[in-house]
């Protein structure tokens, strides 16, 4: 299946929308309740839009617009949801540098997986959606992020495992497995 650059254009929006993401394990640093407040909003204020998008209803202000404009299928997209409850779980149960290397996992590397193989894969892996060359750019992507991190031991096999977890997720719930498990896993080469 080939995409238009319309699509390959409307799939960078949407990701773009991860980046902010990446403030989540720094705020929560410093204001625990307030960040989970906001993220908990954020994902009721996108749920109770995506519930009007779906049963046809007048878009909520922002929030609405974007759902209509990014959103990419018909029934009920979870996938931002998800980000916020996985970047939320990792900043409360994880250390700082370990939510970090999750957040990165899931809002640069999905991010370059998804484009790289939008524009440039061409053959699926196996019955998954998936391209073989999108998935090379997440795994080449995370030891690239996760490097300065984790050192190349850890960010070869953190990146590894959560490459794997990329590609065998369906309808976004990578967005609440990356930031977690990637996490847990990175903590493991972090030291104490």
């Amino acid at each position: 299946m080939s995409f238009t650059d319309f699509e390959i254009k409307r799939e960078l929006e949407r990701k773009s929308l991860h980046i902010p993401g990446l403030m989540v394990p720094y705020i929560y640093q410093y204001v625990p309740y307030l960040t989970l407040m906001v993220l908990g909003l954020v994902s009721l204020l996108y749920y109770i839009s995506e519930v009007r998008r779906i049963n046809k209803g007048g878009p909520l202000p922002l929030i609405g617009y974007l759902t209509n404009k990014l959103t990419r299928s018909t029934h009920l997209d979870l996938a931002p949801i998800y980000l916020a409850v996985g970047l939320g779980i990792a900043a409360i149960a994880l250390p700082f540098k370990a939510a970090m290397a999750g957040a990165l996992l899931v809002c640069i590397c999905d991010a370059v997986a998804a484009v790289v193989g939008m524009k440039f894969g061409k053959r699926r892996i196996f019955v998954i959606r998936k391209t073989y060359l999108g998935t090379l750019a997440f795994f080449v992507a995370a030891v690239l992020v996760l490097w300065p991190l984790l050192g190349w031991h850890g960010a070869l096999i953190t990146g590894a495992v959560s490459t794997v977890i990329e590609a065998l997720a369906i309808e976004g719930i990578d967005n609440l497995f990356l930031p977690i498990l990637g996490g847990v896993l990175a903590k493991q080469f972090l030291g104490s």
